[in-house]
Parts: C-alpha cells; sequence; structure tokens
C-alpha cells in the first residue's frame, strides 16, 4: 500500500475503512458440512483481509483514532497477528507504531517480516503476553503514545463496533440470523463485537432473534471458555501456570481476557456455550479446509470446526445453520 493509496481513502481527514477492509469471503462448505455434522455450513473465511486476519478491521480504525487525537506514535503487545495489522495501518495513517512481543514466543515467520517491512519498531519484553500488554501501557504514558492494547478506554468501544460489521456481513449474504456463530476466543473481543452487531440487526428490525454464540478455544488455556464450563457469570482469571503456548495456539491462550466479560456476557445472553479444541483436531480442520475448499487457515482459526465436530454426536441438535468464523489465514 502506497502512502498515496493510503492518503486517498481518507475522506475529510477521517480514514473510511470499510471501503477496502471487510466484505471477506463467505461461503457455504457442502464439502465440510459432512465432517462436522451439520445441516448447513458456513464459513466466513477473514484471511482475505490486507495483512491476513479479523484484527485489520479494528487496526486502521484505532490508527485513525490516534492520529485524529494528536498522539506522536501507537503501541500494542501482539504475539502477531495484531502486530502486524496495527504496523500496517500505522504506515498508512503515517503513524509511529511500536510492537511488544513477549520473548520465547513463537512469532510466526510471516508474521515478524510483515512488522518489519511496515517499519514498525520491534520491542522483545520478558514474560508473558499480559506482561508485554502492562509494559506497553505503560511506555503509553510514559511516552504519550496512543494506547492500542485490549481493554483500553476509546479502544474497546472501537474494536467491538468494527468487528460488528462481520455480523452484518453475514446478514447481507444470507439474509437472515443464523441458528449459530462458532467463533474462536483469546481476549474475547472480536465474539463480543460479533455479538453486539446482530444485536444492532434487531433493534433496527432486520433481524427477530439472535444467533447463538459459540466461543471456542484451546484446552491449554483460556479464562471464557473455562468460566462458561464452570457456570461461572464472571470471567475468572487462570493461573499463569495453567497457560501452555504452543506455536499453534498463541492466538488462543491467555490467562487474563481482556475484553472477556463481554464475551462471556454475549455467551449467556444470545444462549451459547463455549469448549475446547484440542491441537490435533485444530490441525485435522485446517488440512480439510485447504484440501476441501481451498482456504489456507491458521490451526486456531480452525477450532470453530474442530469443536463443531466434537459436539456433534452428543450436546447439540446439529439442525439448522452453522457459521464459522475463520479469523486467520495460513501464510506458511
Amino acid at each position: 500500500m502506497t502512502q498515496e493509496n493510503g492518503s486517498s481513502l481518507r475522506r475529510g481527514g477521517k480514514i473510511n475503512w470499510r471501503e477496502f477492509l471487510g466484505s471477506t469471503t463467505f461461503i457455504e462448505s457442502r464439502n465440510l458440512a459432512r465432517h462436522v455434522g451439520c445441516e448447513r455450513l458456513f464459513l466466513k473465511f477473514e484471511g482475505g483481509n490486507p495483512t491476513g486476519t479479523q484484527k485489520d478491521r479494528i487496526a486502521l480504525a484505532i490508527v485513525d483514532a490516534a492520529k485524529s487525537n494528536g498522539a506522536t506514535a501507537v503501541t500494542a503487545a501482539s504475539c502477531g497477528n495484531f502486530g502486524a495489522a496495527l504496523a500496517w495501518a500505522s504506515r498508512i495513517v503515517e503513524i509511529p507504531a511500536h510492537i511488544f512481543i513477549p520473548q520465547g514466543y513463537h512469532v510466526p515467520k510471516d508474521r515478524m517480516k510483515r512488522i518489519k517491512e511496515a517499519g514498525a519498531e520491534l520491542h522483545f519484553v520478558p514474560g508473558q503476553y499480559e506482561d508485554a500488554v502492562e509494559y506497553s501501557s505503560e511506555q503509553a504514558v510514559e511516552m504519550d503514545w496512543f494506547d492500542a492494547n485490549p481493554g483500553t478506554e476509546g479502544v474497546k468501544q472501537i474494536s467491538l463496533d468494527a468487528y460488528g460489521e462481520i455480523a452484518h456481513e453475514i446478514y447481507r449474504d444470507i439474509r437472515r440470523p443464523p441458528s449459530f456463530v462458532f467463533c474462536p476466543v483469546g481476549n474475547g473481543t472480536t465474539l463480543a463485537g460479533i455479538h453486539l452487531g446482530f444485536k444492532s440487526l434487531m433493534t433496527s428490525g432486520k433481524i427477530s432473534s439472535l444467533p447463538r454464540m459459540v466461543a471456542t478455544s484451546t484446552r491449554r488455556g483460556n479464562p471464557i471458555v473455562k468460566s462458561f464450563k464452570s457456570g461461572s457469570k464472571f470471567v475468572q482469571d487462570l493461573r499463569r501456570d495453567e497457560i501452555k503456548e504452543t506455536k499453534f495456539n498463541e492466538p488462543l491462550t491467555n490467562w487474563h481476557a481482556y475484553d472477556g466479560q463481554e464475551a462471556l456476557d454475549a455467551l449467556y445472553e444470545s444462549n451459547g456455550f463455549a469448549d475446547y479444541a484440542s491441537e490435533a483436531k485444530m490441525g485435522e480442520f485446517s488440512k480439510l479446509l485447504r484440501h476441501e475448499e481451498g482456504l489456507y487457515v491458521l490451526p486456531a482459526a480452525s477450532s470453530t470446526l474442530a469443536v463443531m465436530n466434537d459436539l456433534a454426536d452428543n450436546k447439540v441438535t446439529m439442525k439448522g445453520s452453522f457459521v464459522a468464523v475463520l479469523t486467520g489465514r495460513d501464510f506458511e
């Protein structure tokens, strides 16, 4: 994306990000429906966004807000996906970006390459993802940078609104609410935003019911799923030693979910549920997506189909329409 192209996206000093973000691939998959055991299966593939994940939807809106507020730079912690999206968006808006990454994380090579090529400054810090968020936020205060981390005041609403567009796109394509929407969760922002998007459609009278939201994540540690499965109405942090990061699950595993309460509320409000996927099943469905539909999807993003498959025999009556949100593209 050249600076000239980036500048042309601005309308009255603001970037109209909806002109070139979103409207991602949405298809009915009859091939995979038989594998997961549901009546009708739709795939919403967010890998078609510029850097290959749903994070692009929020990154450009966030950095545009930072620029409008006169910030000298923008910063956030990342395990790779948000960092690449934020670096890309910052280049378009022409504002410096500082990305903080936990030392020892398995950041994919393509993510690192995209961050560096966009000109963002990388900082490697000790500890886990949550430690990097804390340090990044401290630097934002000290250096007068815009804090783009999840859960930050202002950023939360921008992010929820942007992810709400996914619900509007699903409705635009099938003209009704699906029975279920399966969505991977780490911090929970994407699922919470999609739920709010469907609520806005119901408020406007376009739909008469809400889809049941389903949170999918790794067995190696996610507070949203664990809180729901324990029957808690409030998100409970995990112990630090409960989470086990691998190169497959890092987008999903954390001991604190920054927008976890909003996601948990969405599960209860929509009469949805949450469950874990094994890494073996995530890998299996990542390969099936490539073979059956030609979609290159990250294993973590394939947790939606893995959970759907596990539930088909006993916990869910698999009648109706099912949407699997595939949040990231596999470039490797």
